[in-house]
């Protein structure tokens, strides 16, 4: 047998009496036993081999008993790693972005004696740093990945943060529909945040803590900011993680809104159409009364503030439509959750469609996008000090349902959402005020107690229960010419 095919020899498949080597108990290397004679050199090789696994067992058995978590590991048939929970490398993350992570580290340490006693010296001197909270990844440890961090260090020194939004929103666009709705997730969710950062600077991590430092502790702002921040920061391959985690405060507790009554509702209708100056600017183009009309219908029809765009004009305006019903049309903001409503939207206080004026259409001029006119409403309430949003008059339609007795159900299909967002959303910001004035009026006032009123709930409910039979016989029609359809086709 020549020196060179001993040197390639991998003894790691070797057997004996049908027990692989690796399966053998490393204490009884002397035990083992060869095809080969005693004296030949693939023997030799197979017994150091069992020798060195018996001796890293043995170093780390030492280890154990000083208390070093980091223990050795044959990485190779001639080389000795390094095994351990370190902090993550840069750009990687552990389990539920847990800032430890266990790796195993090539530290170029042969499997022999020698090795073996510098490899436990390095162990506990990774150990200690550890303890010390000292510890760093240095190119030595890192090996081949130092080198590609350096070639991404060099590229970063190239870009400015401009580039890599842009890189960014390259990669939101691949897993998102570039409609109305994506369009608002990237701008509200994503760019709101990355504009923080000075675009035109190189990526670093002063830039990261400016930005961090913008917004103030417990907020909205600094707890979506982090989150954005984190993900970014990933995307870019910049460990920005301790950063991060330094200034990331909870998600506060949202607070209590005060949802207006239905006197507030009326005192904000003659607010918003008072004239906020002699002068005329870009806001003011659009007149008073159109502004009312406008707020009209958000109070009168709990409507999201962008939904005022979509309202079906021809079908409001309809001599037929004696109730009065609102119709969304999605198509007009490009597909929103508009789409969600089952059936028009009827005016809980029916006088308020004469007393707003509402059928005598005043459309506020708005130019630009829906976002844009969105976002006027919004500076009007605020600049004419009305004490509210434009989304508590939805808030207040939720609860003038409620205080109707109107079935969740059916106000959910009103508002255009889920049964459970309408519990957890809406029902939440019912204060003590709002729940004692329900049980005064259902309760202590008598209604809805008296036999009377009680057999015409039941009638009420008899006339529901018809409609959705006759509903549910319709659609099984259609379903039967569907399947027909495709039988025949």
């Amino acid at each position: 047998m020549s020196s060179n095919d001993s040197s390639n020899y991998d003894p790691r498949s070797a057997e004996w009496d049908g027990i692989l080597i690796d399966e053998w108990e490393a204490a009884k290397w002397k035990q083992w036993k060869t095809k080969y004679p005693a004296s030949d050199e693939f023997a030799k090789i197979e017994r150091e081999y069992l020798r060195i696994k018996f001796s890293i067992i043995q170093a780390n058995s030492a280890l154990s008993l000083d208390k070093v978590k980091i223990k050795l590991k044959l990485t190779g048939l001639k080389s000795i790693g390094l095994q351990g929970s370190f902090p993550c490398k840069p750009n990687d993350v552990g389990k539920n972005r847990s800032p430890v992570k266990q790796y195993t580290i090539s530290i170029g340490l042969p499997a022999n004696d020698i090795g073996i006693k510098a490899a436990v010296n390095k162990a506990r001197e990774l150990d200690l740093l550890l303890i010390t909270k000292q510890f760093q990844w240095t190119p030595e440890l890192l090996g081949k990945q130092a080198q590609k961090l350096a070639i991404a260090e060099k590229e970063r020194e190239s870009k400015i943060i401009r580039d890599y939004i842009q890189e960014y929103e390259r990669e939101f666009w691949k897993t998102h529909e570039r409609n109305r709705q994506g369009i608002r997730t990237w701008e509200t969710h994503y760019m709101r945040h990355l504009n923080k950062l000075p675009h035109d600077d190189i990526l670093s991590l002063k830039a990261f803590t400016e930005a961090l430092e913008k917004t103030k502790p417990n907020t909205n702002s600094r707890f979506y900011l982090a989150w954005q921040l984190r993900k970014f920061s990933e995307f870019c391959g910049l460990d920005a993680t301790k950063i991060i985690n330094s200034y990331a405060t909870p998600n506060p507790a949202p607070a209590q809104r005060e949802v207006p009554s239905d006197d507030e509702v009326l005192e904000g209708f003659t607010k918003v159409g008072e004239p906020l100056s002699v002068y005329v600017t870009k806001e003011n183009v659009t007149l008073p009364e159109q502004w009312q009309w406008a707020y009209g219908m958000l109070a009168t029809y709990g409507l999201r503030p962008h939904e005022l765009f979509a309202v079906d004009m021809d079908a409001f305006l309809d001599p037929n439509n004696v109730f009065h019903l609102v119709i969304l049309k999605p198509s007009l903001t490009e597909g929103t959750k508009t789409g969600e409503r089952s059936c028009g939207i009827p005016p809980l206080h029916p006088n308020w469609v004469d007393l707003f004026d509402l059928k005598n259409v005043k459309l506020p001029y708005n130019s630009g996008t829906l976002s844009n006119k969105t976002a006027k409403i919004h500076i009007r309430f605020r600049n004419t000090n009305i004490g509210f949003r434009p989304y508590d008059l939805r808030h207040a339609y939720a609860l003038r349902g409620h205080r109707l007795r109107i079935p969740i159900k059916t106000m959910s299909d009103y508002m255009g959402h889920t049964v459970q967002e309408h519990t957890r959303t809406y029902q939440r910001w019912m204060n003590e005020d709002a729940n004692l004035e329900i049980y005064k009026e259902v309760v202590l006032d008598g209604r809805g107690s008296t036999k009377e009123a009680m057999q015409e709930r039941i009638q009420q409910l008899e006339v529901e229960n018809s409609a959705l039979r006759e509903e549910n016989e319709r659609f099984k029609e259609i379903l039967i010419k569907h399947q027909l359809g495709e039988l025949l086709g």
